[in-house]
């Protein structure tokens, strides 16, 4: 599974953008073509970080410096215990 990292809003002391892991997985399909969109899921690596995400934010994925793709929030789940 592909743990790239994400831009939710978090950000360093002095204003640059602080990147968050999460694993991700594809629903319902082996894998997303380039381009393709589909329903995905997200296990964050420290799940404290993402809990002021909500239905309808949007987060951009960076596999390096550069944006990869972007996500809106579906559904946000509490951690599991």
């Amino acid at each position: 599974m592909l743990r790239p990292m994400w831009d939710i809003g978090n950000r360093r002391d002095y204003g640059e953008r602080d990147l968050d892991i999460a694993r991700v997985w594809v629903e319902f399909a082996g894998e997303l073509a380039p381009g393709a969109r589909a329903p995905v899921r997200l296990l964050p690596l420290t799940s404290a970080r993402w809990r002021h995400l909500a239905p309808g934010d949007r987060i951009t994925l960076y596999e390096t410096a550069v944006a990869a793709g972007t996500a809106t929030i579906l559904e946000v789940q509490p951690p599991s215990a």
